[in-house]
């Protein structure tokens, strides 16, 4: 192989990466918490009843 193709090869591997590594960080900030449906395991019945009730106002 020449050198220009593993150089060319190299960096489309770099900016693969860089992308899938930026999709990732993207995708897991524009869904904080915990999940898409807002449920969450840990969270008190206690804590459901007031989120519920600041809710309504």
């Amino acid at each position: 192989m020449s050198s220009r193709f593993q150089t060319v090869a190299a960096l489309a591997l770099v900016a693969l990466a860089a992308a899938l590594l930026a999709r990732h960080y993207f995708k897991k900030r524009a869904n904080p918490g915990c999940g898409s449906n807002g449920t969450c395991g840990a969270v008190s019945p206690e804590v459901k009843k007031l989120q519920a009730k600041l809710r309504k106002g």
